[in-house]
C-alpha cells in the first residue's frame, strides 16, 4: 500500500505490518488497522506537527491509502484519539472518511437544537389536538348541576322581578281622592328593589353564559395545534447539514411517521391560574429538544434502527437505513474460502444459538401524564414466544432469553368517534343549526363537531413523553393503527428474527483471496456468495501485498454466517398479545 498525508506520499515505519480490519457486528468499525497504530517519522512527523500548530487537535488531518492495483481509500488522522509523540516519531490512529465510525461520532454529538441554531430548518407542520380530560363525566355533571341550579335561580329572580314590577306599577297609580296621593317611600323602596333585581339577573345571565361556555368547551374542547415533523424529514435535514445524503425504502413505506415533541411553556406564569379556555401557553419547536426522548440526531437514528429492525450503511456519502436483511438480495460478489483449520485440514463452525429467544416484546412507552396512552391498550405492545415442538421431556427444554424492542415514544391516540356526551350535545346543536337557518342565519356547529375526528387526544395540556404518530395533513387516518401498532412492526420488520428464519453456521477466520475492489465493495454490502450460498460477512482482515499488482488478489481472512435452518420444524412462534 502507498500512504499519503494531505497528498504528500509518506512511508510509515511499520508499513510492512499494516493491514485493514472491518467488523460488521453492531455499529460497524470500518477500516480499523490490524496494528495498534501507524508510526510516522521524518517529513510525515513534521506534517502532523505543522497541522497541529496551525489547526490544533480538533481538526483531522487528511490521510489516504492506495492499494497495489490503484484503488484509493480516503481516511483521516483523528488527533483526538491521543496520538503518542516522541522526539522523532508519532503514533496516530486513522479512520475512514464519511464511514460508519465518523458518522456515529457526528450524529451522537449533534442535537437538533444545535442544528436549528446553525440555521437548519425542519419541514414542520401543524398537528391539531384536543384536551379530553379523564374525569370528563364528573366535570360535566358538576357543571350541568351548577348550570341547572343557576338557571333555576334566574327563573325565580325573573319571577320575583315581575312581582316587584307589578307592585311598583300599583304604587305609581295615584289614589283617588282630593287631592290624589302617592306613597313616595314605598315607591322608592320598590324602585331600588327593581334595580337590585335587574343587577342580580344581569350577573346571573353572565355567570350562566360563562358556565355554558365552559360546558361547551368541556364537551367540545378547543382545537389547538402543536408542531410535528416527519421522521424522514428530520433525518434528511440533519444529515444534509452534516454532509451526508439519506435513503430509506423502509421509512418510505411509513411516509407519514411523525415525531410530535413535548410541549414547552411560553412564560413563567403557572397554567393553574388559567381556565381551560385560556390555555394557550404551550408551544413546541417542531423538532426534538433536550426535553424529548430523542434529543440528538444519533438517538433518533438509534430509535429508528430498533423500530425498523434495521441497519445503517454509509455508501458514497449516503446514509442508508434499511431492514437488516435488505442487502442480502443485492449481493453480487462471490468468494471462495479455504478450510478454517488449515493445520488439521478440518472445518470448524458454531451455531447462532445466542439468537434464540423465549420472549419477544415490542412496546411503546406509556405516558403517566397522558392517560390516553394507557386507555389505548390496543396496539401499544405485542408479545411473542418461542415454543418447542415434539418435546419428550418438558423439564429439559432450554429455550430462554428476552428480546425487547423498547420504542422511546408514546403512541398518539386518535379521536375516532364522538363520545356519549358529545352525541347528546350534538343533537342539541343540530336543533340550533336548524333554528338559525330557519331565521335566515348561517350556523355550522355540527360541522365543527365532526371536524374533530382524526385529531390527537391528550388528557392535559402538557405531556411528558415524545409522541410518535402517523399523520396525513397533520391528522392520523383511521388506519393509523394498522401501520404503526406494535404487531404491525412485527409483521413488517421483526418477524425475520424468529430462529426458524434466522439460523446460521458461524465460521471464524476462514482464509480467502479477494481483490482490493472486492474488499471495498464489502464495506457497502457485506453479503457475498460463498459456496453457492448467500452469506453475511461478519469480519474481514485484508492485507494488501506487493504481488497483488500482478495477481489482482490479496490475502484475507473472513468470519461469516452461512444459512443453516436448524430450528425449522423444531420450534414454533406463539403469538401472546397483539
Amino acid at each position: 500500500m502507498r500512504h499519503f498525508i494531505d497528498g504528500l506520499e509518506i512511508s510509515p515505519r511499520n508499513i510492512g505490518e499494516i493491514g485493514i480490519t472491518t467488523d460488521f457486528t453492531g455499529n460497524p468499525n470500518e477500516l480499523e488497522l490490524n496494528t495498534s497504530s501507524i508510526i510516522l517519522t521524518r517529513e510525515a512527523y513534521n506534517e502532523v506537527k505543522a497541522h497541529i500548530l496551525d489547526k490544533g487537535f480538533c481538526e483531522a488531518l487528511p490521510y489516504s491509502v492506495t492499494t497495489s492495483s490503484g484503488l484509493n481509500i480516503s481516511l483521516y488522522i483523528d488527533l483526538i484519539e491521543k496520538p503518542i509523540f516522541r522526539n522523532f516519531e508519532v503514533e496516530i490512529q486513522v479512520k475512514k472518511r464519511k464511514g460508519a465510525d465518523q458518522f456515529w461520532e457526528l450524529v451522537n454529538g449533534t442535537s437538533f437544537e444545535l442544528l436549528a441554531k446553525k440555521g437548519v430548518t425542519f419541514n414542520s407542520f401543524n398537528c391539531p389536538y384536543i384536551i379530553v380530560k379523564d374525569n370528563l363525566a364528573e366535570l360535566a355533571l358538576t357543571l350541568a348541576v351548577s348550570l341547572y341550579v343557576m338557571t333555576r335561580e334566574l327563573i325565580d329572580a325573573v319571577g320575583q322581578l315581575v312581582t316587584t314590577t307589578t307592585e311598583l306599577i300599583d304604587a305609581l297609580t295615584p289614589n283617588l281622592g282630593v287631592p290624589p296621593s302617592f306613597d313616595l317611600g314605598g315607591i322608592l323602596s320598590l324602585v331600588l328593589s327593581v334595580v337590585a333585581q335587574l343587577a342580580f339577573i344581569a350577573l346571573m345571565v353572565v355567570a350562566i353564559i360563562k358556565l355554558g361556555q365552559q360546558l361547551f368547551e368541556l364537551i367540545f374542547p378547543k382545537i389547538r395545534y402543536l408542531l410535528g415533523t416527519k421522521v424522514k424529514d428530520l433525518l434528511i435535514a440533519s444529515f444534509g447539514f452534516l454532509g451526508y445524503g439519506f435513503s430509506s425504502t423502509a421509512l418510505d413505506s411509513l411516509s407519514g411517521l411523525t415525531v410530535l415533541p413535548k410541549p414547552l411553556k411560553k412564560q413563567d406564569q403557572s397554567w393553574f391560574n388559567f381556565l381551560q379556555n385560556d390555555l394557550n401557553l404551550s408551544f413546541n419547536k417542531g423538532y426534538p429538544t433536550a426535553q424529548d426522548t430523542t434529543p440528538t440526531v444519533g438517538s433518533l437514528v438509534t430509535a429508528m434502527v430498533d423500530y425498523l429492525n434495521g441497519k445503517v450503511r454509509i455508501i458514497n456519502g449516503v446514509v442508508h437505513l434499511e431492514r437488516r436483511d435488505y442487502w442480502e438480495d443485492l449481493a453480487s460478489d462471490s468468494v471462495q474460502t479455504a478450510l478454517n483449520i488449515q493445520d488439521n485440514r478440518d472445518d470448524e463452525y458454531t451455531v447462532n444459538t445466542e439468537d434464540i429467544w423465549k420472549r419477544y416484546y415490542i412496546t411503546y412507552q406509556p405516558d403517566i401524564t397522558d392517560l390516553h396512552t394507557y386507555d389505548q391498550f390496543e396496539g401499544n405492545d405485542a408479545e411473542y414466544s418461542t415454543e418447542a415442538l415434539n418435546v419428550t421431556n418438558v423439564g429439559l427444554v432450554t429455550i430462554k432469553g428476552l428480546q425487547q424492542v423498547s420504542i422511546p415514544f408514546a403512541m398518539g391516540k386518535r379521536k375516532n368517534q364522538l363520545n356519549w356526551l358529545e352525541e347528546r350535545a350534538k343533537d342539541l346543536f343540530e336543533v340550533i343549526d336548524e333554528v338559525v337557518s330557519a331565521f335566515g342565519g348561517n350556523s355550522s356547529l355540527v360541522a365543527g363537531i365532526e371536524n374533530r375526528k382524526g385529531v390527537l387526544m391528550i388528557s392535559q395540556q402538557y405531556f411528558s413523553t415524545t409522541k410518535l404518530m402517523y399523520t396525513i395533513g397533520g391528522k392520523q387516518p383511521e388506519s393509523y393503527l394498522s401501520l404503526i401498532r406494535a404487531s404491525a412492526l412485527w409483521d413488517r420488520f421483526h418477524y425475520i428474527n424468529q430462529i426458524q428464519l434466522n439460523g446460521y453456521k458461524i465460521r471464524e477466520n476462514s482464509r480467502c483471496r479477494i481483490s482490493d475492489e472486492q474488499f471495498v465493495n464489502l464495506l457497502e454490502n457485506n453479503y457475498v456468495e460463498i459456496d453457492n450460498r448467500i452469506c453475511e460477512v461478519l469480519k474481514v482482515e485484508f492485507v494488501d501485498v506487493d504481488t497483488a499488482s500482478s495477481t489482482g488478489v490479496a490475502n484475507a481472512t473472513i468470519s461469516y454466517k452461512e444459512p443453516y435452518p436448524y430450528a425449522v420444524g423444531k420450534v414454533q412462534t406463539l403469538t401472546i398479545n397483539t
